[in-house]
């Protein structure tokens, strides 16, 4: 079975979408990722998508719930299967019992919270099919 084509989004467009795009191309999906920006379409996005990506994809990822909603007021989804996980890369975020992480650098809190996070939360819709459209 041919497997779908897969756009990942995020905030900036440089961390939890790349890495979940990287991921799911290791397990043979094609792959896109970028960022959605915060409040404003594309405000500090240091690599956003455009329009063109939306219409290559056949499913949508977007990693935090608040960005489902600036996805569909700013692009053209009808059709598109969007998934919405809710993993954040923000330390202030998780707080309480997972404080111990506040004081790693960047790149350990990624590979010990962000990553683990993303791998978990994508997994009950592994494999990925283009059914169940928005």
């Amino acid at each position: 079975m041919k497997k779908p084509k897969v756009l990942c989004i995020c905030s900036m467009g440089i961390n939890r979408s790349k890495y979940l795009a990287n991921y799911l191309k290791n397990k043979g999906y094609r792959t896109r990722y970028g960022g959605i920006g915060f409040g404003i379409i594309h405000e500090k996005a240091h690599n956003p998508f455009k329009q063109e990506d939306i219409d290559w994809a056949e499913v949508i990822i977007v990693v935090r719930k608040k960005h489902k909603p600036l996805l569909k007021k700013h692009y053209k989804v009808k059709g598109k299967r969007i998934i919405v996980l809710d993993v954040t890369d923000s330390r202030k975020i998780i707080g309480g019992k997972y404080s111990h992480l506040n004081n790693l650098d960047h790149p350990t809190f990624n590979r010990m919270w962000t990553y683990p996070q993303l791998r978990k939360a994508i997994k009950p819709y592994l494999p990925l099919k283009i059914n169940n459209v928005f």
